[in-house]
């Protein structure tokens, strides 16, 4: 018998399309697959056009729901609880993928009995149809060490996604992980990079198979983007930023990883930190964030790192030699925007 795969697909005011997504999800021509949507406590009766189309599917599923609007992190996690799967999936209800991403994620992942594996994706524009490639630009013929891979993710010079990755059940329940609740922006990434820094082996597939929808009723796109917006959106990925840079210096796998957490990740997060201080023109933040010794360190430390990021080297020499003028630089230009 096949391993089952779990599907989990959190959900909030998704009636006008999630019903394509898990058609998508349903036409999967691996067959034994289980759907968990967690409802967020829409109000436009996403839960019920999920039942109708679930229902008539003939696939296993389970239909779950908040009895208040908690975010896509908590609906994640309850989703997570509730997995009766060998193996699951993250699915965002807007989106959508070829019939075969979930057997080829399987056969990754099953190859070499990897803690995940993951493939590419598409952007597809909707109302345009055009469609723009993010594939994983490795070359699998080359077995690549879990160390590679979470490097190389780190660095972007490979770009999976939550939503591309699948992941055993079992190693998740063990590491304990979890996405962080309260956080709307960068909780993805923050997830990703935890799980594959715990994981003794990774697969991937080159081929692009699941469709990112890009269409208008995406909150990116619909909310208008004030200087406040766009300050907390940034202060959310910061501060994701931080605590995955503190969870890897603390549970990767890899010695290497641990030090580039410490030396470069942490170095990049609190340079981000130093720009929300100076975005807020709050200078008594700024230095008192600035000199103490655990960001002194860091910033120093990023020499190591020159070479695979001289952007971020460059940005913590300026705050070490003069930081009254990048404050001042930074918190001029903001109040300018």
């Amino acid at each position: 018998m096949s391993p089952l795969v779990s599907i989990v697909v959190p959900a909030y005011n998704a009636a006008k399309r999630i019903e394509s997504t898990l058609l998508s999800i349903t036409a999967q021509d691996y067959r034994d697959i289980e759907i968990i949507v967690v409802d967020d406590a829409s109000s436009d009766g996403t839960g019920d056009v999920a039942k109708n189309v679930l229902t008539r599917s003939g696939r296993v599923f389970r239909i779950l729901k908040h009895d208040s609007n908690m975010g896509e992190s908590a609906a994640r996690n309850t989703g997570l609880q509730f997995v009766s799967g060998d193996y699951v999936v993250f699915f965002d209800a807007d989106d959508m993928a070829d019939p075969n991403f979930v057997s080829v994620l399987i056969e990754a992942i099953t190859e070499n009995d990897s803690d995940a594996a993951f493939c590419g994706y598409r952007n597809r524009f909707e109302d345009t149809g055009e469609e723009r490639t993010v594939p994983i630009r490795l070359d699998p013929s080359r077995r690549h060490s879990a160390e590679e891979l979470i490097v190389m993710h780190i660095f972007k010079r490979i770009r999976p996604s939550i939503c591309t990755t699948i992941f055993k059940t079992s190693f998740l329940k063990t590491a304990g992980l979890e996405f962080t609740v309260g956080c709307h922006v960068g909780a993805d990434t923050e997830f990703l990079t935890k799980a594959l820094s715990r994981c003794g082996s990774i697969n991937f597939s080159t081929g692009c198979h699941y469709i990112y929808v890009q269409h208008e009723d995406m909150v990116s796109r619909t909310m208008r983007q004030t200087p406040d917006k766009i300050l907390r959106r940034y202060t959310y990925i910061t501060e994701a930023v931080c605590r995955t840079a503190r969870y890897l210096a603390k549970h990767a796998e890899s010695p290497k990883v641990r030090g580039i957490a410490m030396n470069f990740m942490l170095a990049d997060g609190f340079i981000r930190t130093l720009n929300v201080a100076a975005m807020r023109n709050d200078e008594t933040e700024f230095y008192l964030t600035l000199y103490a010794p655990e960001a002194r360190r860091a910033l120093t430390a990023s020499l190591r790192y020159i070479f695979q990021k001289p952007e971020v080297f460059l940005k913590a020499s300026s705050l070490l030699i003069v930081p009254w003028t990048y404050f001042r630089i930074r918190s001029k230009s903001w109040s300018k925007s």
